[in-house]
């Protein structure tokens, strides 16, 4: 067989859909963005509040910044949206109404807050709060006694580059 036919038979063969050009290579983004919310300047008072409480030193491992999906950590104080938990050691915000209570028992993976709720409105209710722990990463809330627990996960921010120090 001649160049020229084998060349004209490889294009028809690949025009046909018979030879076809390989994958593109799936690519990892290079940081992993479920879970991370927006950068420090973009968030409230007790956002901050929560992410920087040191649980090792007070045990309260609940404390923290929640999300019912990881992508929604990136809406963090940044449009109204369901499904998130701002907890401190005293309170806890989500989306239609902020509670306060008294810190929960140090180092228990399960905690049952008697909180006061102020709703939009101002509208104020006592309810009982119950906390799981279910991992380091991950919770369990019930809002109200019979309510089925809602799963969330943690909150971080992305650490913050560190300067490349020049050498000597």
């Amino acid at each position: 067989m001649s160049r020229t036919k084998f060349t004209l038979a490889i294009m028809a063969l690949a025009l046909s859909g018979c030879v076809a050009p390989p994958p593109p290579s799936a690519k990892k983004p290079a940081v992993n963005l479920e879970a991370v919310l927006p950068p420090q300047s973009l968030l409230r008072e007790d956002t901050l509040t929560a992410l920087n409480h040191d649980r090792n030193q007070s045990r309260l491992p609940y404390v923290g910044v929640w999300a019912t999906d990881g992508d929604k950590c990136a809406m963090m104080d940044q449009t109204a949206f369901q499904g998130f938990a701002v907890i401190t050691p005293d309170s806890m915000r989500r989306s239609a109404e902020t509670c306060t209570f008294e810190q929960g028992q140090p180092g228990s993976p399960y905690v049952r807050l008697e909180a006061t709720c102020k709703a939009r409105g101002n509208k104020t209710t006592s309810r009982t709060l119950g906390i799981q722990m279910l991992s380091s990463r991950q919770l369990a809330l019930t809002t109200a006694p019979g309510n089925p627990p809602t799963a969330m996960v943690r909150c971080r921010l992305l650490p913050t580059p560190q300067p490349v120090s020049g050498r000597p």
